[in-house]
């Protein structure tokens, strides 16, 4: 199996505030192989900072961008990914409250994401449940404003739990939007009756065998990253251990 490289992102988020690069030592000697979102490379002297970073055997795996980014700082989006050597810029939430709005935000993430590819940068959108529990004339949201955008403009960086939140299969979904996703959210949840149910990947419902190998079929996967949005029983260098050695032991890294 053709394995994308294994991310981690928000699980070390107090751990990194105390102490970054003692924090970033520990992820990296576990196995993982880039961080989400690394901003605090950004302080200081860029180069240096990027350079340590890769010495411990890490990758920044996307910088981050809200919709205001998009329409009004573009260029600086753009220089700190490249600063921070990251190919890929991820929109981490967006609403999806009417066709209308889905359909202007879409000529938003053609026109940036068409900026960005050109600097050899892919532009991502990070789905949550909203994207499939709202439909309009039985499509999902997700499938209008995949519709609606240039491939070559916008990915896709689908999270394997809010699909599952959301009602729908991740295995499907990740098939059907083959081409256009360079990476996954490895997440999971212990319920689907309220949202808020995380846990440690591979202790709960969601189908994570599935949707691995159904990422690895489609190609074009560079990363998978493992994610929590809230502890459960564990802390968070637990969660972070467990997650990695229940992914080890069925093979999928």
């Amino acid at each position: 199996m053709n394995r994308p490289k294994l991310g981690l992102i928000g699980l070390i988020k107090e751990e990194a505030e105390k102490d970054f690069w003692g924090t970033m030592q520990r992820v990296a000697e576990i196995g993982y192989e880039g961080i989400e979102g690394a901003g605090e490379l950004l302080q200081g002297d860029v180069k240096a900072n990027v350079r340590r970073f890769h010495e411990l055997g890490l990758q920044v795996a996307t910088h981050s961008a809200s919709l205001d980014h998009l329409r009004n700082d573009l260029d600086k989006i753009i220089e700190e990914a490249l600063s921070l050597e990251t190919s890929h810029v991820t929109l981490w939430w967006a609403p999806c409250n009417s066709k209308e709005e889905l359909l202007r935000d879409a000529e938003l993430y053609n026109a940036a994401g068409a900026r960005l590819a050109a600097e050899g940068l892919k532009l991502c959108y990070h789905n949550h449940d909203h994207e499939f529990k709202t439909t309009f004339n039985g499509l999902y949201a997700l499938d209008i404003l995949a519709e609606h955008t240039d491939p070559k403009a916008l990915y896709f960086r689908m999270d394997v739990a809010w699909i599952t939140v959301g009602g729908a299969d991740p295995a499907h979904i990740l098939r059907k939007m083959a081409g256009r996703v360079p990476a996954i959210h490895i997440k999971d949840v212990y319920g689907t009756d309220v949202v808020g149910k995380w846990t440690a990947v591979g202790t709960g419902i969601v189908s994570i065998h599935d949707s691995i190998r159904a990422a690895c079929e489609i190609g074009g996967v560079e990363w998978m990253t493992v994610e929590q949005d809230q502890l459960r029983n564990l802390t968070a260098f637990e969660t972070v251990l467990v997650s990695y050695l229940n992914l080890k032991e069925t093979g999928l890294v």
